[in-house]
């Protein structure tokens, strides 16, 4: 119920906001701000109630839970840790490697593995189902480097 009448509310606000600016361009406005005003608190306190809705549907857990805010990672940290990473896996990893063993999501370990190989210190192989494997050739073990080396 909260919730309808939150968005109740906020197309009331900004039908109100609409009307305002009709008034304003037939040069009719009288308190435009005062309008605008009244508009926005409408569709701001309609869209604070559609929230708290949403907010009382989660369970107790989630609801009270503090916002984690992860901390931001130095480019070097996140070189070190792909390259942990690759040398846990015997120097060829996958994206999917990167982002489970570390904090990346997926796409900032997508975007660290592309720019390591732009940099040269990995080659990229495709595998037949269409995979992106990373190797490392400094981080193979020493008997399978000389191998990569060759094809």
């Amino acid at each position: 119920m909260k919730s309808i009448i939150g968005w109740a509310l906020a197309a009331f606000g900004v039908f109100g906001i609409g009307l305002e600016l009709d008034k304003l361009i037939q040069g009719t406005a009288e308190h435009t701000i005062a309008g605008f005003i009244l508009g926005a608190v409408f569709v701001l306190g309609g869209l604070a109630l559609v929230r708290s809705a949403r907010r009382a549907k989660l369970p107790p857990e989630l609801r009270d839970a503090p916002v984690v805010v992860r901390p931001s990672l130095d480019s070097r940290d996140v070189e070190r840790a792909v390259l942990a990473c690759a040398k846990e896996h015997g120097g060829r990893v996958t994206i999917a490697e990167v982002a489970a063993s570390s904090q990346l999501s997926f796409t900032e370990a997508k975007e660290v593995l592309e720019g390591l190989s732009r940099a040269g210190a990995c080659t990229v192989d495709v595998t037949e189902n269409g995979a992106f494997i990373y190797e490392f050739s400094g981080l193979m073990p020493r008997e399978t480097a000389p191998a990569a080396l060759k094809s």
